[in-house]
């Protein structure tokens, strides 16, 4: 075979020019090999010899080709193009006939009959490899002659014959070394793809490799036998005879190109996979931080007995099957408790999920915390893991919008996550997706399901009468209890199909049931008669719950006493119908465990017990159950429960198992216990139990928490870039502890003030404690949302002014977590290297924690002294023209330019719910009603809407009547009328009809604001006539100019005690005026640099505060009308509008910059002086400076080329490594280590010399550096 024929693998390494004529002492030239004469004799036998070799093999009927067999043994009887199925193959079996190869190569002798040395190390190939050349000499000489005998023929016709034969021989000759040769190449070949394969072990655990590595292998084996095969003929003139004749050229080809196929697959299926992979974890890193509600999917446990409810679940199959146009996406089935609702959930969940069909199955369960918080992204997940493309399209989405995560606006999530991706791969479903969505109204107070409800009813965040359309192949199956919420939302739509269990008729469900008990009660006793099952199931009165009950309580082996002789009692007993047949039973359980004896003890150690259960916000296994006991306060309950959980396995689950969280198998127990009408002796006062689970987990987090609990090895990586962080966080943050670090401030706040606990707060934030329990808030990723409670725990010590100091420390760790938040939760270690260090020097967290922490970034000039009065910064879509809180001080509605209406939550600066949309441009004006359930707004739509506060639903058509733009509306205090203004008039609505009043007349320039004195009586008005004007509200009668102004009054607002009146005018003043007089009260309050778009009064009528296009707001002393304090910054554009809270605490403001900021005005009274100016970051390595050795520690790590920070303040290693984090007000400016600089004011200057990090990151803990 000719090599420059012979296909080749690029990838592997070639060796060139095996044939090439070289000059070699072992291969004279010609003319020293002998006389012509021989050479002549030695070319008529070799020409004699091949042709009747020839001719025997015609003779015999053979072709000139080999079968297989005579140039491959026995292995298969395929040629080496077609693959047979692979087999296992041991690596060392391979290995071992690859040097079986060489040494046979070795032996073979070249055209000299020289036999070659065979070394002494036979596994060594590349030996044999470099040997080859060697040999090959000889053939240069062979093909000049027949180059020469070539040109001879032509000029010499006669000598032409002789040439013939002598060409031919020698060009046999060449074709044998060539051959042998290819087979060198071969083996070269074979040895460097095992090398290769061999090489990663790894390899052959890749499935999706693997057929391919097998067949490598294969192949492989094949040619090393092939190579042994062909070297048993050791004389180079017998392996000319042999396979000159044969078809060994071309099985040397496809063996070359069979491995090259092969080797070319495996690249191709590695490059596919290595693809595939990123593109894989990418989809994982967007999905992974999705929160999941764990415990709340599928559970085979609830399946219906095999043979009952046939009717109802055959009748849900079909609806689900059915692909019509006009199939009702939502298939609501509801029942009192205990009718089985959720059994034929579960089963028809289990039959779709055993077809593939199922989409996502979400429980709700009164006993675990917040879980209506992730219903849409626990269902995304589901979504994601059952179909690839529902996958990429979730992915993808997370990818550009990273809040999606966590924001609480599950409308928007709904539709981001689950209907447009399903929309978008609608054309690849041929079958619809089932959801299903159990036990609705387990999702708590009607308050936590409103949004869910919104989305099943298609309204929510949409004002019109149209409901959203859904997927046309999304089918979703919710089952519920009959709620008034409930069923006024959903009944009638004609996009729900609704089923009662109710209507079902009593003779099906008798039948269900007796089938039901007959197989619990099945082998019970041989006393059992079929008369006994049917009197049981006429006494359920269709209910299962009480059929389960009733056989759990007759098998219940714990109870002393005959199973036959309970059924009877049972049988014979009466009971109530409804909720009282559970109750009764539930009486009768409880009897029979404690009797009458035993009641003194046993009762007050079942209430302890069960109240834990009830008043726990999630679900705790035994082990961890019994860890919080130990911990209460009373010595009389640190006692294990086992004894008192074992005889009620009937009512409560988790008794038996010790992994199973422990909580009460029926949602009907629980209400059974806490009302004490139905429970009598038995009830449970969950107040007192939440006192003692408060003060549990913070001495369990007193115990349990640690610096680096997780033993975290690295600074430089993310959280999400720590492998086995999930299997850390198992190990190292038990049950009981994970428990505590997120529910201990809701215990708090469900518990009355007292001083025990209030001492164990106290000591929680005096010590590092407070840090680390902040560390494990990050990695248990629960951050966010427990950091809310600490509002509630300062209000929870409000009124006992001994713990204000506890108050100033719960506050400022709230502002630690806002601030630092998202360093945290992007990496642990962080926490302490990128967030403590830049606290301001006057907070609580810094002065108590950082001498804890030496070996951190410190700051040496230009540190914060405080925090910044804003608390929040609210990030809208759209430039902020209006904002308005509600008296309930928990949310704020603001309008936006783009046309919609947006409520926050106060506190987190959470988007609550989706946008409400309804005008078509831009929100002037938001007033909320004095008891918060109502919101109307104004628009440059000339129209005005009203809004249900609590539901985000538009309240009936919009109302017209201006002409031009709606600047401003009010809100009477008795919520009965609105009053508006926009163009020349004001208008005055009817807020339950709608209907409008005679306008009032008499400005001659646009009216730009209206207000309504505190009693009702009166309207206020400001115009750009530059006069304000008060007018009857009944009568619409004006009671004459009240003052004229030098220019527009853009805004004003009356005093609560309704005697001022404060107006902004265009002039950049700002007047206070006597109510009665008109006349003005002290002088102009000046400052602002602009127009004065908004002004407040806050609640005890001490304080103004006001907006201005200077992009500032300014607090003002009403008595004194001095400024309080600079300005407060923060704005880039116009502040449009500003808000008080109730309670006078907090500014709200909102500007057209698209944000609303939240101030916080206690610290504006304490700080008189606030800190302005943008400050810049100077990192100094000039010896002449005090930060000498400022960069000492990066001299070897992976130091950036610049240390300017990225647009999260993250400063990098050229390989995407955490160094450090900047607070986002520092990292304007930036200097790299090797300039030497004038360091300016307002230049923060960090000392890193003693900074520990990457491997050695924990020793910035003094402790642990000391170990």
């Amino acid at each position: 075979m000719n090599e420059d024929t012979a296909p080749s693998d690029p990838h592997l390494p070639q060796r060139r020019g095996r044939t090439a004529a070289r000059q070699d002492p072992s291969f004279p030239p010609p003319s020293q090999t002998g006389s012509p004469r021989r050479r002549s004799g030695f070319c008529r036998n070799f020409w004699d010899k091949l042709i009747s070799q020839c001719r025997c093999a015609q003779n015999n009927g053979r072709s000139l080709s080999p079968s297989p067999m005579d140039v491959i043994p026995s292995r298969r009887d395929l040629a080496p193009m077609q693959m047979t199925q692979p087999e296992p193959l041991n690596p060392e079996v391979v290995n071992e006939r690859i040097q079986d190869a060489a040494r046979g190569i070795k032996g073979i002798r070249p055209v000299s009959g020289v036999v070659h040395n065979t070394a002494s190390n036979a596994n060594n190939v590349q030996t044999v490899l470099d040997e080859i050349d060697i040999w090959t000499a000889i053939l240069g000489p062979l093909k000049a002659f027949n180059s020469v005998a070539g040109r001879i023929g032509e000029i010499h016709p006669y000598l032409k014959g002789a040439v013939t034969i002598l060409t031919g021989a020698s060009q046999i000759i060449i074709d044998q070394a060539d051959r042998d040769a290819a087979v060198y190449s071969l083996l070269e070949k074979i040895s460097e793809v095992y090398a290769l394969m061999t090489e990663e072990k790894e390899l052959q655990n890749v499935s999706s490799v693997l057929p391919i590595y097998l067949k490598i292998a294969q192949q492989t084996q094949e040619c090393a036998d092939f190579i042994v095969h062909y070297s048993e003929t050791k004389n180079f003139w017998k392996r000319l005879r042999k396979h000159v004749i044969n078809e060994t050229d071309s099985s040397i080809q496809s063996y070359n190109q069979v491995l090259d196929n092969l080797m070319q697959q495996f690249r191709d299926k590695v490059a596919r996979d290595t693809v595939i992979f990123i593109h894989r974890a990418a989809e994982d890193l967007a999905l992974s931080n999705l929160e999941y509600a764990t415990g709340a999917g599928l559970k085979t446990s609830k399946l219906c007995l095999e043979g009952t409810r046939e009717g109802i679940l055959t009748e849900i199959k079909s609806w689900i099957n059915n692909t019509g146009e006009d199939v009702p996406p939502i298939f609501w089935l509801s029942g009192t408790a205990g009718k089985g609702k959720s059994a034929i959930a579960h089963t028809i969940a289990n039959w779709f999920h055993d077809s593939g069909r199922l989409g996502a199955c979400f429980c709700f369960d009164r006993t675990a915390n917040r879980r209506h918080e992730r219903i849409v992204t626990t269902i995304a997940c589901d979504l994601a893991d059952d179909n690839l493309f529902l996958r990429r399209e979730i992915a993808h989405v997370l990818q550009n919008d990273n809040e999606l995560r966590h924001t609480q606006d599950i409308t928007r999530q709904w539709q981001k996550l689950i209907v447009e991706p399903i929309d978008k791969i609608s054309p690849t479903i041929t079958q619809p997706i089932l959801i299903v969505i159990d036990a609705l109204d387990e999702s708590g107070a009607a308050k936590s399901r409103e949004q869910i409800l919104q989305l099943l009813a298609g309204t929510s965040g949409t004002s019109s009468s149209q409901p959203t359309k859904f997927p046309s192949y999304l089918r979703i199956l919710v089952t519920s209890r009959l709620l008034r919420d409930i069923h006024d939302i959903l009944h009638g739509l004609p996009h729900v199909h609704h089923v009662s269990m109710d209507d079902i008729s009593s003779a099906a469900a008798e039948h269900d049931i007796q089938l039901y008990l007959s197989n619990k009660l099945a082998g019970v006793s041989a006393d059992l008669k079929a008369t006994d099952i049917n009197m049981l199931a006429q006494k359920s009165d269709g209910l299962f719950e009480w059929a389960r009950l009733a056989s759990a309580h007759i098998k219940n082996t714990t109870i002393v006493g005959d199973p036959i002789r309970r059924l009877r009692s049972v049988v014979s007993a009466t009971f109530g119908k409804g909720v009282h047949l559970l109750d009764d039973m539930y009486k009768r359980i409880l009897g029979e465990i404690i009797t009458e004896d035993e009641e003194e003890e046993a009762i007050p150690m079942f209430r302890s017990v069960m109240g834990q259960i009830i008043a726990s916000s999630e679900p705790l296994p035994m082990a961890a159950f019994n860890a919080m006991r130990l911990h209460f306060p009373s010595e009389d309950d640190r006692y294990k429960v086992e004894a008192v959980m074992g005889p009620l396995g009937s009512l409560v689950i988790g008794t038996a198992d010790p992994d199973i969280p422990i909580r009460p198998l029926h949602s009907s127990f629980y209400d059974f216990l806490t009302e004490r009408r139905r429970s009598g002796k038995f009830s449970i006062d969950v107040s007192s139990v939440q006192r003692d689970l408060a003060i549990a987990s913070l001495r369990i987090m007193a115990r349990g928490l640690r610096f680096n609990i997780c033993s975290l090895e690295n600074s430089y990586f993310a959280n999400y870039a720590v492998p086995d962080l999930e299997t850390r966080v198992k190990d190292f943050i038990p049950v009981e502890l994970s428990y505590s670090c997120r529910f201990w401030g809701t215990h708090v706040k469900a518990t009355s003030f007292e001083p025990l606990l209030a001492e164990e707060i106290e000591a929680f934030f005096d010590g590092e404690r407070f840090l680390f329990w902040l560390e494990a808030l990050t990695l248990v990723r629960a951050l966010n949302s427990t950091a809310r409670s600490l509002s509630s725990v300062a209000d929870w010590f409000m009124d006992n002014a001994e713990y204000m100091h506890t108050i100033e420390d719960v506050r400022d760790a709230l502002h630690f977590i806002q601030t630092f938040g998202t360093t945290i939760l992007h990496s642990t270690p962080h926490l302490y290297l990128s967030a403590l260090p830049f606290a301001p020097m006057q907070s609580t967290v810094f002065r108590k924690f950082t001498a804890k922490f030496p070996h951190t970034p410190r700051v040496v000039a230009g540190h914060v002294a405080r925090w910044s009065p804003t608390e929040n910064r609210h990030q809208g879509h759209a430039g902020v023209m209006s904002v308005a809180i509600s008296p309930d001080r928990k949310r704020i509605v603001c309008g936006s330019f783009d046309g919609t209406i947006q409520v926050w939550d106060m506190e987190t600066g959470e988007a609550l719910g989706a946008p409400l949309r309804g005008h078509s441009e831009a929100v002037r004006c938001i007033a909320i009603s004095s008891n918060g359930k109502l919101v109307v707004s104004g628009s440059n739509d000339h129209t005005i809407r009203m809004w249900d506060l609590e539901t985000g639903q538009a309240l009936g058509p919009p109302l017209r009547g201006h002409i031009t733009y709606v600047l401003s509306v009010a809100i009477s205090p008795d919520g009965q009328r609105i009053v508006s203004s926009g163009d020349r008039t004001i208008l005055v609505w009817d807020a339950q009809t709608g209907r409008s009043f005679t306008p009032l007349e008499g400005h001659t320039g646009v009216v730009r604001s209206v207000a309504i004195s505190p009693n009702g009586q009166h309207i206020v008005s400001g115009s750009d006539d530059k006069t304000i004007r008060v007018w009857n509200l009944e009568t619409g009668e004006a009671l004459g100019p009240l003052r004229e102004h030098t220019d527009a009054i853009l805004f004003l607002t009356i005093s609560p005690d309704g005697r001022r009146i404060v107006f902004g005018s265009n002039d950049k003043i700002i007047q206070v005026l006597d109510a009665v007089t008109g006349k003005a009260i002290g002088t102009p309050l000046q400052g602002h640099t602009h127009r004065v778009w908004s002004v407040a009064i806050s609640a005890d009528g001490k304080l103004i505060a006001s907006g201005s296009s200077d992009k500032t707001v300014r607090v003002w002393d009403v008595e004194t009308g001095n400024a309080l304090g600079v300005p407060l910054e923060g704005h880039t554009e116009a502040v449009y509008s500003v808000a008080f809270s109730l309670d006078g605490k907090r500014i709200v403001s909102g500007s057209y910059d698209t944000t609303i900021r939240v101030w916080d005005l206690d610290f504006v009274n304490r700080h008189q002086r606030l800190i302005s100016g943008r400050p810049t970051i100077c990192f100094s390595s000039n010896p002449t400076h005090a930060l000498c050795s400022a960069f000492s520690f990066l001299q070897d790590s992976p130091v950036p080329a610049s240390f300017t920070p990225d647009e999260e303040g993250w400063v990098k290693g050229p390989e995407g490594q955490l160094l450090l984090r900047i607070p986002v007000d520092f990292h304007r400016s930036v200097y790299t280590p090797g300039d030497t600089l004038v360091i300016p004011s307002h230049t923060l200057q960090l000392d890193l010399s003693h900074f520990a990090h990457d491997t050695l990151w924990s020793n910035c803990h003094s402790e642990a550096a000391a170990r």
